[in-house]
């Protein structure tokens, strides 16, 4: 079962680009695994990290590197230029919180990855932050396997069930993300509002 052990890292280093890869899937496999006595957890674990590691700096460097190149004309004008702008003042503010995390959300390994790239996010915040994003993450989805093999005799049965319970979390941490902004206009909006009817009480 060596080759179990390249088989997660090359999924998880060309998840970052091509993330319709089963990379997720044969991590908690291998935590499944694991649990069966097949694989040995640390090695699991290290290959996780390692590959998560190696993806995400991958991409942001060839993002870093020639993404002014290949999207500068696109990135200059109207709507992608504002929206670049957002995303570099979200970086400056809470850069190392977005790296951290955004292995956790739909797609955010590879739009961080790229993000911080072609934005040239400085390397001493990206890489600590990534390695913190890597291991977290890594801890997370073996843990899912290992402990569903402890449960289920079968790792396939094991992984599957990790899976699941991995998509339903990321679901519930997307759709989170999604109403906290509406929430947040929501409320400023009624204050807003009450502040319009106070000054219309006072003015009456």
């Amino acid at each position: 079962m060596q080759w179990a052990y390249v088989v997660i890292f090359v999924l998880l280093v060309g998840d970052c680009l091509l993330p319709f890869l089963p990379a997720e899937t044969s991590v908690i496999a291998g935590g499944a695994l694991a649990a069966g006595g097949q694989l040995r957890l640390p090695v699991v674990l290290i290959a996780t990290v390692a590959a998560v590691a190696a993806g995400d700096l991958l991409t942001h460097e060839a993002a870093r590197r020639g993404g002014r190149r290949l999207f500068g004309r696109w990135t200059g004008r109207g709507r992608p230029r504002r929206v670049l702008a957002k995303v570099s003042g979200a970086l400056q503010r809470r850069g190392g919180a977005i790296v951290a995390t955004g292995r956790f959300v739909p797609m955010g390994r590879t739009a961080v990855a790229l993000a911080t790239g072609y934005a040239r996010f400085p390397r001493r915040r990206f890489v600590p932050a990534l390695l913190v994003g890597a291991v977290l993450w890594s801890c997370y989805m073996v843990s899912l396997g290992y402990l569903g093999g402890r449960v289920f005799d079968q790792p396939y049965t094991a992984a599957g069930v990790g899976s699941a319970v991995s998509i339903a979390v990321t679901a519930v941490f997307a759709v989170a993300r999604i109403r906290a902004p509406q929430q947040v206009r929501d409320g400023s909006k009624g204050r807003i509002s009450d502040e319009l009817r106070g000054q219309g009480r006072a003015q009456g």
